[in-house]
């Protein structure tokens, strides 16, 4: 990208990230997991979100709405399937809300997708979540292996059924299906990502991102799934250039992306009620920046928050693309 561009890409990403007229707010109902996956980071020791919180995120929806434009809210967790009624609650809530005052609402969820069956699916739908991502590590003898249900049972064959049943239904929207790349797994991949091909290509919802598994934190060694620096190339270069049949290869992050957590109008809110910035720092002090009152108002220590929008004043593209590193050094 050459200076121009870049700047340009500069003045447009900082007018997003601080438009006062768009909010985006990712929520976790539960941080309890019906998974065990091998590399996860979270350690579940917060359960469903407290009502209070959930009235919080609805008043706050309420009050942000009259003068807003657009809202996105993303679901997270833990899985949030298993709290899935905190989710229709909140999204009935929003939709009302934001219908009234003319604000287009968008709704997300990051999911395991093994409860996200076709009805499932059609439910959260109707209520505005209409964008899924779902991680597959590779055809069914490498993901039950690293994506285990609680009980240590394989998942693959529900989640792939599930797929096959929103394949089946029509509906707007998009599903992002996540392929990890293991050094287990890599060789078999673009086996699987043909797999995929064919049996999605007909749908325009379905898209596919190639990642590398990454060690996030957590207590157990992944190292062995840790792919070479070559392969991991590999992958970042699959995951960002464009198909040659033009179909479902998405790109995985270009080269001025912004994360959520250096944007001014982006908050986590955890099932406790605190604010936070990211999704993976969790157990970091330096992640909680606030509290949702059940007022729908937000308790924000600007000392806080200020780390994390530091990359708009630096320019620095690592402190935007990833702020964490920033905030932690």
């Amino acid at each position: 990208m050459d200076v121009a561009a870049a700047e340009t890409s500069f003045r447009r990403n900082c007018r997003d990230a601080w438009a006062e007229d768009h909010f985006q707010l990712i929520v976790m109902p539960t941080e309890k997991c019906n998974f065990r996956c091998v590399y996860c980071y979270e350690d579940f020791a917060l359960g469903r979100m407290e009502r209070s919180v959930v009235e919080g995120i609805k008043a706050l929806v309420r009050r942000r709405a009259p003068s807003l434009s657009s809202i996105e809210i993303s679901w997270f967790g833990g899985e949030p399937t298993v709290a899935s009624d905190i989710v229709l609650e909140v999204m009935a809530d929003a939709q009302d809300a934001c219908r009234s005052n003319g604000v287009k609402l968008r709704g997300g969820m990051t999911t395991n997708g093994f409860l996200l069956s076709g009805a499932r699916y059609l439910e959260f739908h109707r209520h505005g979540v209409t964008d899924f991502q779902i991680t597959l590590d590779g055809p069914q003898a490498y993901h039950d292996t690293t994506r285990l249900q609680a009980n240590r049972k394989g998942s693959f064959a529900d989640i792939w059924n599930n797929l096959l049943e929103i394949r089946d239904i029509k509906a707007d929207g998009e599903i992002l299906l996540r392929i990890h790349l293991t050094r287990k797994n890599a060789d078999v991949i673009p086996r699987f990502v043909a797999e995929i091909e064919r049996t999605f290509a007909d749908d325009p919802r379905f898209r596919f991102s190639l990642q590398p598994v990454e060690a996030l934190g957590g207590d157990n060694d992944i190292s062995e799934l840790i792919i070479p620096a070559a392969v991991r190339d590999w992958g970042h270069r699959a995951g960002t250039a464009p198909e040659p049949n033009g179909s479902s290869l998405e790109r995985a992050h270009p080269d001025d992306y912004v994360c959520y957590a250096a944007k001014a109008n982006s908050y986590v809110i955890r099932s406790d009620g605190r604010v936070g910035k990211c999704t993976v720092a969790l157990k970091s002090d330096s992640n909680c920046i606030g509290r949702i009152n059940p007022d729908g108002s937000l308790a924000i220590d600007a000392a806080k928050l200020g780390p994390w929008l530091s990359g708009w004043t630096t320019q620095h593209p690592g402190a935007l693309s990833c702020p964490a590193a920033a905030v932690f050094g």
